[in-house]
């Protein structure tokens, strides 16, 4: 169950960073917005034009917002879900609030976060794309880390230092 508190986030557990490898915060809204510009409900062929991209780019896209919890995909049509309109309506801070949730229930983000409240101190990149070698293979392993590193760092749960490779988990914000 989500814990953003006020059931409108996703039903179950979200499952692993996988499909938001390849994706960025911005690519996400911006596939809400459009959307929502067209009534939050459209097919994806008509999202596709508006956001000048083909289906084949867009798709990754798709599929983590859906994973987020963002939108719902059925029979070809995309539409915004209430975790969306109160994302939409947000400002930037409750936008990484509701973001910092939403990846807190990610297996992949809690294995690190227990590692290094653990360890008590700073994490080597390498240690922790073993670990997550360990959850989703080694072939995966470093885009998982490099999304952890991305979103963790949008909604402001780590920090990561790319010269010393070091990650560090931050207490978030309220």
């Amino acid at each position: 169950m989500s814990n953003i508190g006020d059931d409108v986030g996703r039903k179950t557990p979200v499952a692993d960073f996988r499909s938001m490898s390849k994706v960025s915060v911005g690519q996400i809204l911006g596939l809400v917005e459009a959307v929502d510009e067209v009534g939050g409900v459209a097919d994806v062929a008509t999202i596709a034009r508006e956001v000048d991209m083909d289906i084949d780019r867009l798709g990754p896209i798709l599929n983590a917002a859906e994973f987020l919890g963002l939108v719902t995909v059925e029979d070809g049509d995309i539409r915004i879900t209430d975790l969306s309109r109160k994302l939409l309506s947000s400002s930037v801070r409750e936008r990484k609030k509701i973001i910092r949730e939403i990846i807190d229930d990610l297996p992949a983000f809690r294995l690190v976060v227990d590692m290094a409240r653990s360890a008590g101190a700073a994490l080597g990149r390498e240690e922790v794309i073993r670990a997550i070698a360990d959850r989703v293979g080694s072939h995966q392993a470093a885009d998982v880390f490099n999304a952890l590193v991305y979103w963790g760092r949008y909604a402001e749960l780590v920090r990561y230092d790319s010269e010393s490779e070091q990650l560090t988990v931050r207490v978030a914000p309220t």
